[in-house]
């Protein structure tokens, strides 16, 4: 494998909260019963689109506001969910620098992939596994019922997958950072490898696998290629290459859908390589898109 990640630590600025108008007194009543959970904790909404639109409306209030309307339903129990669930399953990524891109030697290239082009990015952390159905039956007891608890959760969308994380204090990975973390030192594997990290149409037989049970990369993470395709953060935008930040890029201004990465289990090898973006939009679910966790580490 050809490394193309420098993993030279870095710093970079946090960016302010942005300004957003203040909502209307009835906008505020219809959030808090969007975010409410029952008497004995279970959630009254479970539709990410409806959360995602509280949450939006909520941090547009100010953190005193955010903190005081997502406590009961997100923010209460936060630490001690993300350490049962995920546990030891996040992995620190150091800072450093990337390739990335660029137009494949050979196969399908897909629209957007160039140019090549550098960038750099803060440390963070990043899931070895995708989310599962059993971490997700936690947040939502009515999802993936009767399916294996190891197997991936699907058939959820961008605001599900961002809710999710939301609840655990944690987000999706950008487009850059799932890169960064895919190419894991050592670059992508080289095709008679493939089979040994990602499960795809030649090997997976049709079918969802469980997670975990294939090698980790050099980073410790797992199944970042192959098996569901995973929602990242950023907005798809075909030009954003060409216009891309050098420092800790992320497209949160252009386009509507969502990038996916990654491959799943019934597409070709090729569409498991590391550079290669998919887009659906954020309402969009299918039986081999799911997510994983990320998350920022403060700057010592």
């Amino acid at each position: 494998m050809t490394s193309t990640v420098d993993a030279t630590p870095a710093q970079w600025p946090s960016e302010p909260r942005p300004e957003k108008p203040a909502a209307d007194a009835d906008a505020v009543r219809r959030a808090r019963r969007v975010l409410a959970v029952y008497a004995d904790g279970t959630p009254r909404e479970t539709r990410g689109q409806r959360l995602y639109d509280a949450w939006q409306l909520a941090r547009s209030l100010g953190a005193d506001a955010e903190h005081e309307l997502m406590h009961a339903r997100f923010d209460a129990g936060q630490e001690q969910r993300r350490s049962e669930l995920l546990g030891r399953l996040l992995v620190p990524v150091p800072a450093g620098e990337l390739l990335m891109g660029g137009d494949p030697p050979t196969g399908y290239a897909y629209y957007g992939e160039a140019p090549a082009h550098r960038v750099r990015l803060r440390t963070f952390t990043i899931a070895s596994v995708p989310v599962t159905n059993g971490m997700y039956r936690a947040y939502d007891p009515t999802r993936s019922l009767g399916e294996p608890d190891d197997l991936p959760v699907v058939d959820v969308t961008w605001y599900d997958a961002v809710m999710f994380c939301r609840w655990l204090g944690l987000r999706l990975p950008t487009e850059a950072e799932w890169e960064y973390a895919c190419r894991g030192f050592d670059g992508d594997p080289e095709p008679g490898e493939l089979a040994s990290y990602a499960w795809h149409a030649e090997n997976a037989g049709g079918r969802l696998h469980e997670v975990g049970r294939l090698a980790p990369n050099a980073l410790g993470v797992r199944d970042l290629q192959g098996n569901v395709w995973e929602w990242c953060q950023d907005r798809y935008d075909p030009e954003f290459y060409a216009r891309s930040p050098a420092l800790d890029p992320v497209n949160d201004d252009v386009g509507t859908d969502r990038v996916c990465r990654g491959g799943s289990f019934h597409g070709f090898a090729d569409m498991c390589r590391s550079t290669l973006r998919y887009h659906e939009p954020p309402d969009y679910w299918a039986p081999d898109i799911g997510f994983r966790c990320a998350g920022d580490i403060d700057p010592q």
